[in-house]
């Protein structure tokens, strides 16, 4: 009890601290007067930058007043006079001293945290006598700012004026700033003070290693083909794609061809597996690479001209209504090279938050989200064997701990119900013994009789599971949900009494066939990896007949009405729309603005959703919450407003059946439905008889 309270109380000093530091400036004085929000400067078209011009004469026979203006610490702008700041700072990002760089002069790319600061231009000069610092000329998009000042706004306030630099003037009229720069791929504090506002700003800048070209850097800093220590052949590397709006994916690891090697004109040479076939070409250095298609991926042989540093790429998609080049980085890590052929990685079609490797020893590496690592040893795997794949893998990650599992498995704990479901479709319920869900909420036949009969016990919710229980009967592995998030001192626990905790993260695929595929990943731990593939190609078959129908050219909303008088949706980004795109339907709130954050839904005012949903063709109501309706008069007592709706008017309410959650392996199955109910909703004829949907009458 002890410890959860000190737990509580370390928790709640860093919530406090995060919240006052998200508040801005807390030390800083209050502005004496309300400052107008921040507005920003016109976008002039691309200008060559220019040396700093000397200050006008109005601006020196100003200079005392504006002294007294830029040291007042009352006209530092607080986080209410700034718009939205980004994290510009990366993770994992290395800063790279100044002194790493060859002397001479570079365009480099510039990141700020504040979109009313925009530099159009920055040109790097780096000195010949190998200083730790360098200078920067900034060409800004306008003329809104007359000084800046390497630190803080309560610093530049602070300092004197001959500590700031001061604004230039190119041919067009545009502010240049000579600036100092001792690292890039570092945050950099730089005050921007406004002539509009006459106050202090804060920004973030980062100067980007990943926008110089391999010739600025010193010999030795960047490790590049020639520098690798090993022999000519096949190799294997794990890859970091970033970039776009973060949903692409590559195939990690990559394979590796390495030729020339001990030579200056070593080249290596990788086989780059996009997650899908959206992608024609790449260009790496300014050479086009063409795509070759193969199992539904684009498919490339660019070169790798370094590692463990962001390599610059653009790829060409195709999925867009016209083709678009985006552009990426690869970071391949030198530390995972390892002869090809040691590790063969398991296809996925659309899952993309977990991945297997098969390992020489026969044993696979399973990794869930990059962060969880696991060792499954199929059943009779001599000791020599796994020990060796057990090492494979620390030299794989680098990671120090890896649990073994060992199979057949038994005993299992599994807290996420929707992936219980999968356990039953592969006849595999016999390795689970306990469950977070009571036997009155399941709605899955079989999983119920199995409570009843007390083959698989009740051992606590999620967050409060009954330890003796689990230790008592020797519980291999326990199966969470992404709420254990929310609760880290209970996976912890679990952990430190030697029980393994693996995070179901179906949840957070963004394709809807992503989360049945994570059957794969349930068939490894069971040792039914034969009929789980069987299984998902089935299904995956069926969901591409459902696509292959065409558009049905009708809109659904998705919803439940919440105690608080919210009408609770689907997030655009969500499984169900995609769902719903599938089916050849389109989600009537697709154009909600998408947050940064795991949940799948929403709350949304009733008026908002009256007039974003009043046309839509269909309404399904969500009815695992509270439980089922039975008639359209039962939902219109709910909310009376509802009658004005074309779906209520046309009879095309429907609602879900109270096992659609729980049953992930229907996955095709309900979009199968959604077709029949998008065709119910129009002239073609569809069937009634449906598993996950009843229409309301």
């Amino acid at each position: 009890m002890k410890k959860r309270e000190m737990a509580a109380v370390i928790l709640t000093m860093a919530l406090c601290g995060t919240t006052l530091w998200g508040c801005g400036n807390a030390a800083a004085p209050a502005a004496t007067a309300a400052a107008p929000a921040e507005t920003a400067e016109a976008v002039p078209a691309e200008t060559n930058a220019a040396a700093p011009a000397e200050r006008p004469a109005s601006q020196e026979s100003s200079a005392a007043e504006t002294e007294k203006k830029t040291s007042d610490t009352s006209r530092v702008a607080g986080a209410g006079d700034m718009t939205t700041v980004e994290d510009v700072v990366e993770e994992g990002m290395v800063p790279v001293p100044v002194s790493d760089l060859a002397p001479g002069e570079y365009e480099l790319q510039v990141d700020s945290s504040s979109s009313m600061f925009k530099i159009t231009d920055c040109r790097l000069t780096v000195p010949e006598n190998g200083a730790e610092e360098a200078e920067v000329l900034l060409t800004m998009s306008g003329s809104a700012y007359i000084y800046l000042y390497p630190g803080t706004g309560e610093e530049a306030a602070a300092a004197a004026e001959a500590d700031l630099i001061p604004a230039g003037k190119n041919a067009e009229g545009k502010s240049t700033f000579v600036f100092p720069l001792a690292a890039l791929d570092a945050g950099v504090p730089c005050a921007a003070f406004s002539k509009n506002k006459e106050m202090w700003y804060d920004r973030t800048l980062v100067f980007r290693a990943d926008s110089l070209p391999l010739s600025a850097f010193r010999e030795g800093v960047v490790l590049i083909p020639a520098g690798l220590d090993l022999e000519d052949g096949e190799y294997t590397a794990e890859v970091t794609l970033k970039g776009g709006s973060g949903k692409a994916s590559v195939q990690s690891p990559a394979r590796i061809s390495l030729s020339g090697t001990g030579t200056p004109e070593a080249k290596a040479t990788a086989e780059l597996i996009w997650g899908s076939a959206n992608y024609d070409y790449m260009l790496v250095n300014g050479e086009k690479y063409l795509a070759e298609i193969v199992d539904g991926h684009s498919v490339f042989e660019i070169p790798v001209s370094c590692f463990d540093r962001n390599m610059p790429v653009i790829a060409d998609t195709t999925a867009m209504s016209q083709p678009h080049e985006i552009s990426y980085t690869l970071r391949f890590d030198s530390a995972t090279l390892a002869p090809a052929g040691t590790v063969k990685e398991i296809p996925r079609t659309c899952a993309e938050q977990f991945r297997m490797q098969r390992l020489p020893g026969g044993c696979t590496l399973l990794t869930v989200a990059e962060d969880e690592r696991f060792l499954v040893v199929p059943e009779g795997t001599a000791k020599e064997n796994a020990d060796e794949d057990l090492e494979t893998a620390r030299q794989l990650t680098a990671a120090e701990k890896i649990p073994v599992l060992q199979l057949p498995l038994r005993n299992l704990y599994v807290a996420d119900s929707s992936v219980m479901d999968l356990f039953r479709e592969l006849d595999a319920l016999d390795a689970v013994r306990f469950t977070a869900t009571r036997e009155d909420d399941w709605k899955i036949p079989e999983i119920a009789a199995a409570m009843k009969e007390e083959r698989i016990l009740f051992a606590g919710k999620y967050s409060a599971p009954d330890y003796e229980l689990l230790l008592e009967e020797g519980a291999s592995l326990a199966i969470e949900n992404t709420m254990i998030f929310h609760s880290p001192e209970t996976k912890e626990q679990l952990e430190r009494l030697g029980i393994p905790v693996l995070v179901d993260r179906a949840s957070y695929e963004t394709h809807p066939l992503g989360r049945l595929e994570w059957i794969r990943l349930v068939g490894l731990l069971t040792g039914k990896e034969a009929e789980a593939e069987a299984f998902f190609r089935e299904q995956a078959g069926l969901a591409d007949t459902v696509r292959g129908e065409g558009d049905t050219g009708k809109t659904a909303a998705f919803f439940y009405l919440s105690a608080g008088g919210y009408v609770n949706v689907r997030r655009p980004e969500d499984y169900i729309p995609k769902m719903m795109e599938l089916a050849g339907g389109r989600y009537i709130l697709s154009d909600l603005p998408g947050e940064d954050s795991a949940r799948s839904t929403m709350n949304m005012q009733a008026e908002a959703f009256y007039a974003a949903a009043r046309d839509a063709d269909v309404l399904i109501y969500n009815a695992t919450v509270e439980g089922g309706l039975s008639s359209l008069e039962e939902l219109l007592r709910k909310a009376d407003w509802l009658k004005d709706f074309k779906a209520v008017k046309e009879g095309q309410v429907w609602c879900t059946e109270q096992n659609m959650f729980q049953q992930t392996s229907g996955i095709a199955g309900m979009i199968g439905e959604l077709h029949e109910v998008f065709l119910l909703a129009g002239e073609a004829k569809g069937s009634a008889e449906l598993n996950y949907f009843y229409r309301l009458r």
